[in-house]
């Protein structure tokens, strides 16, 4: 039995195959598709072919219940105010049983979602792994390439305006990616936004970032700018040791980069996607934090955010 993978790029065609994902250094990447964790210290490409697979289990993340996230969440305001944080993002893990495969999942996902990047993998270095992201990491064609900073949420129905805070939040993520890019080298940098984009269920401030690539390569550009705040926060270094004292969860793959490299790259940020294990559904979902932020309120914004694969998994 090989790994699998499936996907299908934004508006693309579905992509099948067999192989197995091999564990690389990731400046050894030319092409391909691949997948890396959170903090890039495993990063996977998948070469085809059959070959025999070890059977792995795999533990059940740890899943707050609200109170416990509330609790956590308040600790968590408290750390951003007495340490002078911009942001950090929190995360948690929400439970979900279905007799849907994964297979039919994936099947309703490209359906409902046709401008999210839809992958469905599976391996015996991370288990089974499904979602529907809208974050691009890095796009490229020919010399010219793309990123957009995506932050600030809310219902994709709601008619109110952008309160500070999301607006504060979306300028820290566009701000550090701008300064990334003319750091590595790059010139002719065309930037657009915010404006909303609308995510399934829910939408999000998006400034978009265009470019020369310069004779950079595609990865190199995507390592320097993962993670972004959008999944971390500012300043990083303090945000991230923040954030591995108050989880008590393995990000995993989640916020970690996916997607194809090569001649035209498309690499994404792992959002909005689930852990499968037997016939439970692992769901990953995190919230950006500023020193204003409410519990209650993020709390709202992980479940919002949890529609994009329930809205699917309940009614289709």
């Amino acid at each position: 039995m090989s790994d699998l993978l499936k996907y299908r790029l934004p508006e693309g065609k579905v992509v099948e195959k067999l192989g197995a994902f091999v564990p690389v250094q990731l400046n050894d990447l030319t092409k391909g598709f691949v997948v890396a964790n959170a903090d890039k210290s495993m990063v996977f490409a998948f070469e085809e072919g059959e070959r025999a697979i070890e059977k792995t289990s795999f533990t059940k993340p740890n899943c707050y219940a609200k109170e416990e996230y509330l609790e956590k969440a308040d600790t968590f305001i408290a750390a951003i105010q007495s340490k002078g944080l911009s942001k950090a993002i929190f995360s948690r893990v929400k439970s979900h049983t279905s007799d849907k495969s994964g297979e039919q999942l994936f099947n309703a996902l490209i359906d409902a979602y046709p401008a999210a990047f839809v992958y469905l993998i599976s391996s015996e270095h991370f288990g089974t792994w499904i979602g529907a992201t809208p974050e691009k990491l890095i796009r490229t064609t020919d010399e010219q390439a793309e990123t957009v900073s995506l932050a600030g949420t809310m219902k994709a129905n709601d008619s109110q305006s952008w309160g500070e805070k999301e607006r504060f939040e979306q300028q820290f993520v566009s701000d550090f990616i701008e300064e990334q890019l003319r750091e590595i080298g790059i010139k002719n940098l065309t930037i657009n936004g915010p404006h909303d984009r609308v995510a399934g269920p829910v939408k999000h401030l998006e400034t978009q970032f265009q470019f020369d690539l310069n004779q950079i390569s595609p990865i190199q550009i995507a390592d320097k700018l993962h993670p972004t705040p959008a999944v971390s926060g500012l300043p990083q270094k303090e945000a991230l040791n923040l954030i591995a004292s108050i989880e008590t969860h393995d990000r995993s793959l989640y916020t970690g980069f996916i997607g194809v490299v090569g001649e035209e790259t498309d690499l994404f940020v792992n959002l909005r996607c689930a852990q499968i294990i037997g016939n439970e559904y692992f769901l990953y979902l995190g919230g950006g934090f500023t020193k204003d932020s409410i519990a209650e309120k993020e709390w709202e914004e992980t479940e919002n955010k949890s529609r994009t694969l329930l809205n699917i998994l309940e009614n289709s």
